[in-house]
């Protein structure tokens, strides 16, 4: 089966759900997690807390990466009916990595300037 350009006009637009990216999750969860929104009492449980989100953004980044994987092989299998949806999930799982890549370094920079802070 070969995919071939289509004219769009030709055929009626169908009516999907929008997808919600799952680095909105994440920035979601972040942005609660530093407002205050949820306050543990103890440094431990900010500590559980932190990392436990942390693991679930790294999981939603892992999982559109491997849908996105996923996407291609059917492309190139040519079992994919609309090439459209193999490029969509192409870049969400790369702006979920560059979102993990930026947090990474932004994390690294704030931990190496509160360690050149004195005391």
């Amino acid at each position: 089966m070969r995919i071939q350009a289509t004219d769009t006009a030709a055929r009626p637009l169908q009516a999907t759900a929008p997808q919600k990216l799952p680095t909105a999750d994440a920035a979601q969860a972040v942005a609660g997690a530093f407002s205050g929104a949820h306050a543990p009492t103890r440094a431990a449980d900010d500590a559980a807390d932190f990392a436990g989100l942390l693991r679930n953004a790294l999981t939603r980044v892992n999982a559109a990466q491997q849908q996105a994987d996923v996407a291609v092989e059917r492309v190139a299998t040519g079992d994919a009916e609309d090439m459209h949806e193999a490029v969509m999930a192409l870049e969400k799982a790369d702006i979920a990595l560059r979102l993990t890549a930026q947090v990474t370094q932004r994390a690294v920079e704030a931990y190496k300037e509160i360690s050149r802070m004195q005391v």
